[in-house]
């Protein structure tokens, strides 16, 4: 069979900021300023300044325990910290209670570079299982009280990850066929 995997739809709505961005992500709290602004390589981000933080709760796909056996939700996004960002994180909660913590914590990469943009792909939100109905997405900004430091962040995307489908048996009308190893 065929192991190319299949997108599914983001499960994230408006995970490249557009204008309506606050609609799906709202504030979670009154600390430093959210904005949004345009990147020529990345487009449209959303950049978060003294702790400010947004968020955004889906609801996962309805499965059984033993269809979830093997699946995995994994989470995209690509991010830069403008000087610093230290304290900078996304935080992953589920229905069921647990938290995972994405330290996004930057540094300087040379005196000439401000901040790189850095892809950050198919981290498993491991945490979750069957049972969760919600998964929480988080962006919270840094933690240092300047204007100056910035957490930037764009695409996000949450798929839900299957096991691929394994042929078991081929019967075309009432004949049936031998299944390849």
């Amino acid at each position: 069979m065929n192991e190319d995997e299949i997108r599914g739809r983001n499960l994230i709505t408006d995970g490249r900021f557009s204008d309506n961005w606050s609609k799906n992500w709202p504030r979670l709290n009154n600390d430093g300023f959210v904005a949004t602004y345009g990147d020529p390589g990345y487009g449209q981000y959303l950049a978060l300044v003294m702790k400010a933080t947004v968020g955004q709760t889906f609801e996962t796909v309805n499965l059984t325990a033993r269809q979830f056996e093997g699946a995995t939700y994994k989470i995209n996004f690509v991010y830069e910290n403008y000087l610093s960002g230290a304290g900078s994180k996304v935080i992953l909660k589920t229905s069921s209670g647990t938290v995972d913590e994405i330290d996004l914590s930057g540094r300087k990469v040379s005196e000439d570079t401000l901040a790189d943009w850095n892809e950050f792909y198919d981290y498993p939100i491991a945490k979750a299982v069957a049972d969760d109905r919600t998964i929480s997405v988080e962006l919270l900004g840094p933690s240092e009280q300047s204007e100056s430091r910035a957490l930037r962040i764009t695409d996000i995307d949450v798929q839900l990850h299957l096991v691929p489908l394994k042929l078991a048996s081929l019967q075309v009308d009432d004949r049936s066929y031998p299944v390849p190893a």
